[in-house]
């Protein structure tokens, strides 16, 4: 017997596509007699055991779903490791509803150094269902997920233009939400602290600031668009460098995310700034340390637990039904009003 091959290698090496080598694999029609023949001799050849279809029905459900494999993602794990409770909360949530449901959780984390090694294990044995933790995974990854014979749900990333059952944050209504609270507060200059590392929560979150500043026909000023790590101790350093440069602040600021807010606001405080008298913040995911620090820091929450759950529950219905077509499931925020976002007032009121 070979070596377990991935199923799009194998599609590869066939000639056919992916789809047709997961319909073989899971007895299901769209493929002809011969072409089937040929996939099954293949696939037994790599170790793979097709999956029989005991009452001859499409829509059967082949075995009772018991195992899911979580894949826990993490690249430089500032967003995954460092991020509060935020990426915890999900996971815990997560288990709590596996367990409720029955099924057992298999978490395999891994990174840039053994993707490749990864990936071909999650090919050979993917378990009855695969949920993706794609906070800080890598646009070009996605396509390997489509490959895949069983369903798969991404958590916390939009994943734009992939055929991809996906459960995240709403993020451009999440930062309109923020940018409309400024301009009831008086605020008409609103600078945003956005994050250096590209992932697709933050590209969706620019998108809704630029949005958002547009309909309320707000001067974008791209010098008021600050680029820094999404890191408590990134945020606080590049902010010091960018005020020993001279920058004017605007009267408001609104972060990609709380670690952000939290750096650029300690960054202002030791140069003398006045918050939030100076300057007014806002930030994004409401970690447990934005309640806590001076000023407590106005944040939009996001619905951690909700995420997890929704996630299994997605995952449970797609194994029972899995020919309907890729679901994109996004939660709103509640904004959560403190002390460190206030009425403007004028420069020469200050």
């Amino acid at each position: 017997m070979k070596t377990k091959k991935p199923l799009q290698d194998i599609a590869a090496e066939l000639g056919v596509s992916p789809a047709a080598v997961s319909f073989v694999l899971n007895s299901k029609k769209g493929v002809s007699d011969a072409t089937r023949a040929r996939i099954t001799g293949v696939l037994e050849s790599y170790g793979y055991r097709i999956r029989k279809n005991t009452d001859e029905r499409e829509d059967a459900v082949i075995r009772t779903p018991r195992s899911i494999r979580f894949l826990k993602y993490k690249n430089s794990a500032i967003l995954v490791e460092e991020n509060g409770n935020f990426v915890s909360s999900i996971i815990d949530s997560l288990e709590k509803e596996c367990r409720k449901l029955g099924f057992d959780l298999v978490i395999t984390t891994f990174g840039p150094e053994n993707r490749e090694e990864t990936y071909s294990r999650v090919s050979a044995e993917p378990m009855d269902g695969i949920v993706v933790l794609g906070t800080e995974l890598d646009a070009a990854d996605l396509p390997f997920f489509e490959t895949l014979s069983v369903p798969v749900i991404l958590v916390d990333t939009p994943a734009p233009g992939r055929s991809l059952n996906c459960v995240t944050m709403n993020n451009e209504e999440i930062v309109e939400k923020a940018v409309d609270y400024f301009y009831r507060l008086g605020h008409r200059e609103i600078g945003y602290l956005h994050s250096s590392m590209d992932t697709g929560n933050f590209h969706a979150r620019m998108c809704g600031y630029r949005n958002a500043m547009n309909r309320l026909g707000l001067p974008l000023k791209e010098e008021q668009i600050y680029s820094l790590t999404p890191s408590m101790t990134g945020s606080y350093e590049e902010m010091s460098c960018l005020f020993e440069n001279g920058i004017r602040l605007p009267s408001a600021l609104l972060a990609d995310n709380d670690m952000i807010a939290l750096g650029c606001s300690r960054a202002l405080k030791d140069k003398g700034f006045e918050l939030p008298r100076d300057c007014s913040i806002i930030g994004i995911d409401d970690i447990s340390f934005s309640s806590i620090c001076a000023p407590p820091l106005t944040s939009v929450r996001i619905p951690c637990k909700e995420l997890g759950s929704i996630v299994v529950q997605l995952l449970h219905y797609k194994l029972t039904h899995p020919d309907t077509p890729p679901a994109k499931v996004l939660l709103s925020g509640e904004l959560i009003v403190r002390g460190s976002a206030v009425t403007a007032i004028t420069r020469a009121d200050k």
